[in-house]
Order: structure tokens, then C-alpha cells, then sequence
């Protein structure tokens, strides 16, 4: 029997308060049969701010208050993510079902201990990869499937951006910085989306002063052996687009790939077929994270818990292969 089959909102917490939390706070407000009840920050006054600017009802300035909240029954956990392993298992131990923003974890084992933690307290539990949502890709990957241009072969994507503070959480290593598990996961996700497993990455890089990965390329080999290509770094500006080749045709997905409004079909032979899709942002994943919950599931069907456990194995093997290791990892 569904958890949630009365006619009552399901109700949210938001765990941080930076710029990923008020971008999800807009997108609650788009989704029916949703609300926020509560805030919670390391600080009364940092949650008591961001309450205000979203007319959120109670500030908790704990997480921990947060947890013990029994208005809460959703917790979206919007921390940086090296912090998203305590947090999250924090609020499954506390009967919370949890969103967590990726990177779901610092690596697979934490990602392991979340999963272990949320079927050991029966609460639902998914990461936050709001680009498996999105209308257009979800389009691309219909087309895929269905053998629109021919047998997939390789998926490009690059994600880089120039990141110039040099004591900001993406330099830092205390705080499982680097390009890999801040930007290079859009690159490396989109091409597990459309092609499945991976079986192999081969990769090379460069590492910033503090240890960091800054720079890194590399390629994937999947089950089906498709070869997903693709580049990310802190130091500098890519296209942020993406192409899907097949053997018949490919497609070029707009930019920035990870959210895009539309993407062009060139099939051999045949005019190009342009495509433009609206979004709604992070509202998708909020709105299938509350119809598995409604349904009496503990886990995504999309983003199956066994899947995000298998990326965050994916990135491990990258960060051996540059040498970054985090403080905890030692």
C-alpha cells in the first residue's frame, strides 16, 4: 500500500541553504502535491535568511534539528558534497526519505553506507541527477533505444568551466574538490544514461597545487561497447555540448547538455531533424522522487540505487588513475 496515498502534501526539508537549495525551492513550488516545511543550516541565522526569501515556515539552525522535525517527510540534502555521506545517512536514521545532490558521495564506499542506511530504516533514497530527467535527453535516450541512428558507437561530452578562487570548495581536497566529481560527472553520467554499465575508463590529467584533479580526459568503454569520450577541468571554457554517434546518424545536443531545451537528429540521408524541448529544472527529479514515494517504493526506477553505486565505483577507478586522494581516503 502506498505510504502517501492521502490527499495531504508530501512535505520537504531542505538540508543547506546555498544556491542548489534555493534553485530546488523554486522548482518545489512548480510541483504539485508538495511543500516546504522547513530549512535547516549549520547557523540560526543563515536559515532563518533563507526561510525568509522562500516564506518557509520553520528555520533550524542544526541539521540535527532538522532531522527531528516531524513535519519533515522528505529531506533534500543540498550540501556540498562532502558532507552529503553524514547527512544523509543522518536524516534515513532519523525516518527521513532522502534526495541527495550528486556527487551522491565522496566515493562508493560512503555511497555503499547510504544505501545500506536507507533500506536498513525502509525510507527511500536517490541522488539528485536532474539530467536523467529532462525532457530532451530522456527524448535522446528514447531515440537511442529505439534505433533512431542506427548502433550507438560513442557519446562526446565535455563540461569545463574556469574556476579562478583558489581556497573555494572545488580547489579544495579537504572537501573532495577536483573537476571530476563537481563537473566531469555530467560528462561521464549523460554517456552511462545512454549507453549502460561501464566496463573500463582509460583516463589522463593534471592536478591544481592543492591536489585536486583540474584537468582531466578521458574514455569509457561500456557492455555494449560503446566508447563515451570526454573532457572536464577547472582551468578552463568548454562548449559544454555533447554528440551521441551511431551508425546511421548522430545527435548534437545543445548546450549546456546537462539541461538542454533541444538537440538536432542527422540522419544519413535525410534533412535534419531539429528538436526543442521546454524544462522545468530540477522540478522533474522532485516529481518523480514524490510519485516513488506515493507508490510505496524505495528507490528510483530511473536512477536505480545499484546504478549510482556503480558510477560512483566508475569515478573511483578515475581519481586512482590521476592520484587524488581525499584526506579521509588516507
Amino acid at each position: 500500500m502506498a505510504e502517501f496515498s492521502d490527499s495531504r502534501p508530501l512535505r520537504w526539508g531542505i538540508a543547506a541553504t546555498g544556491s542548489i537549495a534555493a534553485r530546488m525551492c523554486e522548482a518545489l513550488a512548480t510541483v504539485p502535491d508538495g511543500e516546504i516545511v522547513a530549512v535547516g543550516s549549520r547557523t540560526q541565522y543563515g536559515a532563518d535568511t533563507f526561510a525568509q526569501q522562500f516564506d518557509i515556515p520553520r528555520a533550524h539552525g542544526s541539521y540535527a534539528a532538522l532531522w527531528a522535525d516531524d513535519e519533515v517527510d522528505i529531506v533534500y540534502v543540498a550540501s556540498p558534497h562532502s558532507h552529503h555521506h553524514a547527512m544523509t545517512v543522518a536524516a534515513l536514521d532519523a525516518g527521513k526519505h532522502v534526495l541527495c545532490e550528486k556527487a551522491f558521495a565522496v566515493n562508493a564506499t560512503q555511497a555503499r553506507e547510504m544505501v545500506e542506511a536507507a533500506r536498513r530504516n525502509d525510507r527511500f533514497l536517490m541522488e539528485a541527477m536532474w539530467t536523467w530527467f529532462i525532457p530532451a535527453v530522456v527524448d535522446i535516450r528514447r531515440r537511442v533505444l529505439a534505433g533512431d541512428i542506427g548502433e550507438l558507437k560513442v557519446v562526446e561530452a565535455n563540461f569545463a568551466l574556469p574556476v579562478s578562487a583558489p581556497d573555494g570548495r572545488h580547489r579544495r581536497i579537504d572537501l573532495a574538490g577536483g573537476a571530476m566529481l563537481d563537473v566531469g560527472i555530467y560528462p561521464v553520467t549523460f554517456a552511462r544514461f545512454l549507453a549502460g554499465e561501464a566496463v573500463d575508463a582509460k583516463v589522463s590529467g593534471s592536478l591544481g597545487p592543492t591536489g585536486v584533479d583540474a584537468t582531466v580526459g578521458g574514455v569509457i568503454t561500456f557492455e555494449s561497447g560503446t566508447l563515451g569520450v570526454f573532457h572536464t577541468s577547472l582551468d578552463m571554457m568548454s562548449n559544454l555540448r555533447a554528440s551521441v554517434f551511431g551508425t546511421l546518424g548522430r545527435i548534437d545536443v545543445d548546450a549546456p547538455f546537462w539541461f538542454p531545451t533541444g538537440f538536432t537528429v542527422r540522419v544519413d540521408g535525410s534533412e535534419p531533424e531539429r528538436v526543442d524541448m521546454a524544462h522545468q529544472g530540477l522540478a522533474h527529479e522532485a516529481a518523480h522522487a514524490m510519485q516513488r514515494i506515493r507508490a510505496g517504493h524505495r528507490e528510483s526506477d530511473v536512477i536505480p540505487l545499484a546504478t549510482t553505486v556503480s558510477t560512483m565505483e566508475l569515478l573511483d577507478d578515475i581519481r586512482s588513475q590521476l592520484g587524488v586522494i581525499y584526506p579521509e581516503e588516507r
